[in-house]
């Protein structure tokens, strides 16, 4: 993963919002909010997704399970106290995201939103202009140092205290095995006690379609995954307490009942959720 070109000015911006569609290259944050009914995405966000979903039945539906997952996740969080949250590979914050599902709970709830495209960056801090609490950092995931030492997590977050950490659909676009690992190794090494740590990772584990997403020539506009097991991730939770049922399907993850695997339910995702002790 690399960092896109830095964030233009807002004058920039805003002409980029007002471009033809015809004129402007799909953006993968505003096609997932088409995946979740959201309305920050233009027409050729909305074709582009339906020619995905032509050849990959179900992305769509992966979007949604991939928030079905999170929302869960800071459910469970939000209920065990945690009031501090770090997403990485944001996108948009539009519908039910981190910050507004955690203040159903806890109105001061601080959140943290890490993403490493700066259109999408640009975008998601015009939404969230004039919302307290809540920062958006241009970054690149990978680099857990400089995302936990910028000044967006850094004078947000309190890493004295428990942090939920989100990394719901954005591992598998890290590609290196061991760089994965350490940027996973870093951030974990930061969390306080009590601290959360949640992954979902795509799979092709009963999921072909997956498999040829994985492999085609993407030309930019997505990214090609690297599919995991649990086999491959579980010693990144080295220092961490499973929660709940382990590695399962993530959208049919809760903290207090069983869940079949992705192998079982072929949703195209594992999941898992971990604490700190």
């Amino acid at each position: 993963m690399t960092d896109l070109d830095p964030v233009g000015s807002d004058d920039e911006d805003r002409d980029d919002d007002r471009a033809d569609d015809e004129e402007t290259p799909p953006n993968m944050a505003r096609v997932f909010d088409f995946a979740l009914g959201g309305s920050e995405n233009l027409e050729v966000d909305r074709e582009f997704s339906a020619e995905v979903d032509a050849m990959m039945p179900g992305m769509s539906a992966l979007c949604r399970a991939h928030r079905r997952f999170s929302a869960a996740v800071v459910d469970h969080w939000a209920a065990d106290g945690v009031d501090q949250f770090l997403e990485l590979g944001s996108g948009l914050p539009t519908v039910d995201h981190v910050h507004s599902r955690a203040r159903w709970v806890h109105p001061g709830a601080r959140v943290a939103y890490v993403d490493w495209d700066a259109r999408t960056v640009a975008h998601a801090r015009r939404l969230l202009s004039g919302v307290d609490g809540v920062s958006v950092l241009h970054a690149d995931v990978g680099d857990a140092a400089a995302v936990l030492t910028a000044p967006e997590v850094r004078d947000l977050l309190d890493l004295a205290r428990p942090v939920g950490v989100l990394a719901v659909g954005v591992l598998h676009y890290l590609l290196d095995d061991a760089a994965a690992a350490d940027a996973v190794r870093v951030y974990a090494e930061a969390l306080a006690p009590g601290s959360g740590l949640a992954i979902s990772h795509l799979t092709s584990v009963g999921r072909p379609d997956i498999h040829t997403w994985a492999t085609m020539n993407h030309g930019g506009w997505s990214y090609a995954p690297r599919l995991r097991g649990p086999d491959e991730m579980s010693p990144w939770l080295e220092g961490f307490t499973v929660v709940g049922p382990g590695w399962v399907s993530a959208p049919h993850w809760r903290p207090d009942a069983p869940a079949p695997g992705a192998d079982v339910t072929g949703s195209g995702l594992w999941g898992v959720v971990a604490r700190r002790g």
